[in-house]
């Protein structure tokens, strides 16, 4: 049973906590933070502004967490706000570690913990919630000498918000921490690492403990000699670890804007030539939008070896992948759509008809299957803007990203292909997306997952082949 402390002791060890942080997560909450986090709660104790961009899986919601709970115990009376754009990201993420560290502590803490809540007093207490940007006044209301907030997966936190927590950071010791993946420098979060007088850290893959214990570099994961250099186990299982960066580094290429995000911690250079900026991807990935009509299946039917077939199923603007498959055989891979079709109860089956595709669009018709025949070789509805069927069906898609109107799963095989195709302007000023063909020119695999999402969403109308101009013969 944990015993109480005395006042006199509860005060000392405050004056200590308050000046060390790292000490009190660890002395109090029994966690050990690594170096880069130790430097980032330490920021929170002396400057205003902190923002983190971080890689996946360094422990950027473990960090937040320790640094809500040092906070809060540390300032009587003071206010603790943490917000993120999803529901998931707030309860099931970052206040179940709050939650968990609470729970775990070596003292007693005390105060009423419920799911997102953690009250001390009228004046003293921390809260959760999800930030939707249609909901800005969610911030209005919370003054305090001591108010701090942490805004979780930053980059997905619209203007009105953050101009919400402006009004909020009033006092002198107010503060805010922003922390999350770098997809785009635009927005605040973006912004805030070209703005003077805010304290930056970027967190790389290779700055965390299973990388710099082994002195594992970038150059050694390209090579492969970061297996021979592990020689026991990993000292934090929990974070990125290198087989998982060995294995994108593999799939994604080093310059994929994912790569840069994910394992780097940098902000993607990602060119004008950049089809679907990956922040959009992201804002689809944290969409929560209610399925609808039309329901659609889109089907990329694998043409190499390592290629796979993916069947996309869509039910408005919200997409699934419904399953994968390696390359098969064409009527193994009709069968497979037509099961999908009655499990779905999907209105029509878009088939890739190009390539091995075409045997399984003409099974399908053979059978009375409502299949459509996706060339997308062939004419555009709208020729004078875009070069080819594929470049029509491209840009409606990259449409629905820039609204905002499509849900796609996080799928990190998806999101990288998405984030990988380019397009240019031909001699004709036609918009011309990559073919597949040039992608794995450029060492990339085939975008087998988001062409399926691709045809799932295309509009096809009356399909017309391209026409080729014949040579005029002379007589001679």
């Amino acid at each position: 049973m944990k015993t109480p402390i005395s006042p006199e002791v509860a005060r000392e060890m405050v004056k200590r906590s308050q000046q060390q942080p790292p000490w009190w997560v660890k002395k109090i909450l029994g966690n050990d933070l690594w170096s880069v986090q130790e430097e980032i709660i330490n920021s929170v104790r002396v400057n205003q502004e902190t923002v983190v961009a971080s890689c996946h899986g360094a422990g950027k919601s473990y960090i937040a967490a320790n640094t809500a709970l040092w906070y809060l115990f540390n300032h009587r009376p003071s206010v603790v706000i943490t917000t993120a754009p999803t529901d998931r990201q707030v309860k099931g993420i970052l206040w179940k570690e709050i939650r968990l560290a609470h729970s775990r502590a070596k003292l007693p803490l005390g105060g009423k913990l419920l799911t997102q809540e953690l009250k001390l007093d009228t004046n003293w207490w921390a809260w959760g919630f999800t930030a939707p940007e249609y909901d800005p006044d969610r911030f209005q209301g919370f003054h305090e000498v001591n108010i701090l907030v942490i805004v979780d997966e930053a980059a997905g936190v619209s203007e009105q918000i953050y101009e919400a927590i402006d009004g909020v950071l009033t006092s002198e010791h107010a503060r805010l921490l922003m922390i999350g993946n770098p997809t785009s420098t635009t927005g605040r979060f973006g912004q805030a690492f070209k703005t003077p007088g805010i304290k930056k850290f970027y967190i790389s893959a290779f700055d965390t403990p299973n990388f710099t214990t082994f002195r594992i570099t970038e150059k050694d994961i390209e090579s492969g000699a970061w297996e021979n250099k592990i020689t026991d186990n990993l000292p934090h299982p929990y974070l990125v670890t290198p087989q998982w960066v060995a294995k994108r580094f593999q799939r994604w290429g080093k310059n994929s804007p994912l790569y840069q995000a994910r394992v780097l911690g940098q902000f993607p250079t990602q060119g004008t030539d950049t089809l679907i900026p990956l922040d959009w991807i992201e804002r689809a990935v944290r969409a929560e939008l209610e399925p609808g009509e039309p329901v659609e299946l889109g089907v990329d039917v694998a043409r190499y070896g390592p290629d796979e077939s993916v069947w996309l199923l869509r039910r408005g603007s919200v997409a699934r992948i419904y399953q994968t498959r390696p390359m098969g055989d064409t009527m193994e891979t009709a069968g497979l759509s037509i099961s999908a079709r009655r499990d779905t109860g999907a209105t029509k089956i878009k088939v890739d008809a190009d390539g091995l595709g075409a045997g399984v669009f003409d099974r399908l018709k053979e059978l009375n299957e409502p299949a459509l025949e996706m060339r997308s070789g062939f004419a555009a509805s709208d020729s004078e803007r875009f070069a080819n069927k594929r470049a029509e069906w491209w840009w409606g898609l990259r449409e629905r990203f820039e609204d905002g109107d499509i849900d796609i799963e996080n799928d990190e095989e998806m999101i990288a292909q998405l984030a990988n195709i380019k397009y240019k302007i031909n001699s004709r000023g036609q918009i011309q997306v990559e073919s597949k063909d040039d992608m794995k020119k450029r060492g990339l695999p085939s975008p087998d997952r988001a062409d399926a999402l691709m045809l799932a969403f295309a509009k096809q109308n009356e399909v017309k082949p391209i026409k080729l101009r014949a040579k005029s013969v002379g007589r001679r």
